[in-house]
C-alpha cells in the first residue's frame, strides 16, 4: 500500500511540473506571435494559458487587453460588444488573480466600456463610482476622472436627487486633489491640465466664490490635518475667490504644516488679496526659490517683477534678469526689459544722446524676445518700430563721432550700448 502511494505521489508531482512546463512555454509561444504582430495566431494559444494557468504571470492578462483590444478594432459592430465584455471579465480575472497589482480594476472595466462606445451609462457610473471609492490613489488615467465627473454633473443636471450641490462640489474637490498630484508628478503632461480645465467648465455655475468659500468652511474642521484636502481647496479658490476668509486661513494652515513652493505661493496670493505687498513679496520669493521646475521658476519672478515690483525700476529690472537666467527663452521678460529702458530713458540719460541711446538699448532688448521666442516676433518688431522713431539716426550717431564705440548708461539700467561701426 505504502508503494502505491508512494508512486501516485510522483505521478502527481511529475504532473504538477508538466503542467507548470506546459504554461510556460505555451506563454512563449503567444509572446513570441504577438511580438511579430501575428494577433490572430497569438490569440488561441493565449486563451488557452488564460484558462489553464491564470496565475502563471501577470502578463497574461497586459497581453490579453492588448489581444483582445485588437480583436475589437477588427470585429464587426454585432461582434464589438462581445470582445469588450470578454475584455471587462479578464479585468475581473486579473483582479481575482493579482489584485495588488490592479487595485483600480472597476475604474479599467468602466474605461473599457467607454472607450469602445458600449451604451451601457449605469453600469459605467456604477463601476467608476466605487472605483474611486476603492482606488483613488491609484487612478492615472485624466479621461476616467473627466468622465466620472461629467457623469456625476449630468446626473445633477438631470434633477437626480441623491446629486447634491454639496456631493458635487466634494466629488470636485477629491478630484481635484487626484488631478493635483498627478500634476505635480508630471508638470508637462497636457492631459492632466485639460482634464482639469474641463472639470472646471463644468462645475462654473456651482462653484461659485460662495458656494466654495462656504463648502470649504463648513468642512475644514474635519479636514484640518488633510493636506491633500487643503491643497485642493486652495487651488479650487485660488483663481477668483483668493480674497475669500476661509482662503488665509488654509493658506496659512498648509504652510504651517510644511513650507514648500507651492504653500508660499498660496500665502503669497493671500497676502495680495489682503493688500500685504511686502509679506506678498516676501513669500513670491520663498516660492520662487524653493522652486525645482526652471520655468516655473521664471514665470514667479516675472510675475513680480511685471506685478508688484513693475514700478520699482531697479527692483524689476532684477526680478527679469532672474527670470531670464532661470529661462533663457522666456522672450516675454525681454519684451518688458525694454518697455523698461524705454520708460526709464528720461530719468537714466544725462544727455540728450544718451536718453535716445537708451531707445538704442531698448531696440536690441526687443530684438532678443523674437529670436529666443520666435511667436513673440510680431510684437518685437512692433515695439522695435516704435523705439526707432525716439532713438539716435545713423548720421547723429556719426556726428558724434560713436561709430565702433560705446557708451555706459547709468543709473537702474546700468548697461553699455555699442554702436555699429558705420
Amino acid at each position: 500500500m505504502k508503494v502505491i502511494i508512494f508512486l501516485l505521489g510522483i505521478l502527481f508531482v511529475t504532473h504538477s511540473n508538466a503542467q507548470k512546463i506546459d504554461c510556460t512555454s505555451k506563454t512563449k509561444a503567444y509572446q513570441e506571435f504577438l511580438q511579430a504582430k501575428k494577433i490572430t495566431e497569438s490569440y488561441d494559444i493565449w486563451n488557452d494559458v488564460r484558462k489553464n494557468c491564470p496565475k502563471e504571470t501577470e502578463a497574461i492578462y497586459i497581453d490579453g487587453i492588448q489581444i483582445l483590444q485588437y480583436k475589437i478594432d477588427k470585429a464587426s459592430q454585432e461582434e464589438k460588444e462581445k470582445s469588450v465584455r470578454d475584455i471587462v471579465k479578464l479585468y475581473d480575472q486579473y483582479n481575482t488573480n493579482f489584485p495588488v497589482a490592479i487595485p483600480d480594476f472597476e475604474i479599467k472595466k468602466a474605461m473599457a466600456l467607454v472607450t469602445n462606445k458600449i451604451d451601457s451609462k449605469e453600469e459605467i457610473f456604477s463601476l467608476l463610482d466605487s472605483g474611486f471609492a476603492k482606488a483613488s490613489q491609484n487612478v492615472t488615467d485624466a479621461n476616467a476622472i473627466y468622465t466620472y465627473f461629467s457623469m456625476c454633473c449630468e446626473r445633477f443636471n438631470d434633477g437626480d436627487k441623491k446629486i447634491t450641490p454639496n456631493l458635487v462640489l466634494a466629488k470636485y474637490t477629491s478630484l481635484n486633489t487626484i488631478l493635483n498630484k498627478l500634476k505635480g508628478l508630471q508638470p508637462e503632461n497636457i492631459e492632466y491640465k485639460t482634464a482639469q480645465r474641463a472639470i472646471d467648465e463644468l462645475i462654473k455655475d456651482i462653484a461659485t466664490c460662495e458656494n466654495l468659500a462656504d463648502f470649504y468652511t463648513k468642512n475644514y474642521a474635519e479636514n484640518i490635518e488633510n493636506n491633500d484636502w487643503i491643497t485642493s481647496a486652495l487651488v479650487s479658490l485660488s483663481g477668483n475667490c483668493a480674497a475669500k476668509p476661509i482662503f488665509q486661513t488654509l493658506a496659512e494652515k498648509l504652510y504651517s504644516i510644511k513650507v514648500t513652493q507651492q504653500s508660499a505661493y498660496f500665502m503669497a496670493l493671500a497676502n495680495i488679496k489682503q493688500r500685504r505687498f511686502p509679506e506678498a513679496i516676501k513669500f513670491y520669493n520663498e516660492s520662487a526659490e524653493l522652486q525645482n521646475n526652471p520655468t516655473e521658476k521664471a514665470k514667479l519672478f516675472y510675475t513680480l517683477a511685471t506685478g508688484l515690483l513693475a514700478n520699482d525700476f531697479p527692483k524689476s529690472k532684477e526680478y527679469l534678469n532672474k527670470a531670464l537666467v532661470a529661462d533663457p527663452k522666456m522672450g516675454k521678460a525681454y519684451l518688458f526689459l525694454a518697455q523698461l529702458y524705454g520708460n526709464g530713458s528720461n530719468d537714466c540719460g544725462k544727455t540728450d544722446f544718451e536718453k535716445k541711446a537708451v531707445y538704442y538699448l531698448a531696440i536690441q532688448t526687443a530684438q532678443k524676445a523674437g529670436i529666443v521666442e520666435p511667436r513673440l516676433k510680431p510684437t518685437a518688431d512692433k515695439m522695435v518700430e516704435d523705439f526707432a522713431q525716439k532713438t539716435l539716426s545713423p548720421s547723429e550717431i556719426s556726428k558724434a563721432k560713436m561709430n565702433g564705440k560705446t557708451i555706459t548708461i547709468g543709473c537702474w539700467i546700468n548697461e553699455t550700448i555699442t554702436f555699429p561701426v558705420k
